[in-house]
């Protein structure tokens, strides 16, 4: 079974926060764990932003680095390419989703995972009407 991960999900395994255990247990239960490159960046981002909002000091903010690096190392990676641009190009005017949230779910569909996990409501509903399990680290 191919578990699609999201940005959402990944740094619930790294901040002990909201969703924290569920992400974990998702993570755990997965055959192979998959996500499109960009999560890297699009983790990264949200990392600084939390260490910029005071969530994470100094010291947090480098080992949660280390560790969303470890994690991302670990995922069988979806790389963009110019067909998956054009599907989530497709996808966020049909699904009227934000930019990387299209990128996840053209790349989820891609690769024909089973199960989405994102803690994103309208990326899990999306995936919903897509024909995809998911699971939602906050709850349904």
């Amino acid at each position: 079974m191919i578990t699609y991960v999201d940005t959402s999900s990944l740094l619930k395994l790294v901040i002990d926060e909201d969703g924290s255990d569920l992400a974990e247990l998702i993570w755990d239960s997965a055959d192979v764990l998959a996500s499109v490159s960009l999560v890297v960046v699009e983790g990264r981002a949200a990392l600084a932003a939390a260490r910029r909002g005071g969530r994470l000091d100094a010291r947090q903010h480098r080992r949660a680095i280390q560790e969303f690096t470890s994690l991302a190392e670990g995922l069988s990676v979806v790389e963009v390419t110019e067909q998956l641009v054009s599907d989530a190009a497709d996808l966020a005017e049909a699904e009227a989703l934000r930019g990387y949230d299209a990128v996840h779910l053209a790349a989820a569909v891609t690769i024909e995972a089973n199960l989405l996990t994102s803690a994103d409501t309208a990326l899990c509903e999306a995936a919903r009407r897509r024909g995809m399990h998911v699971a939602n680290p906050l709850g349904p």
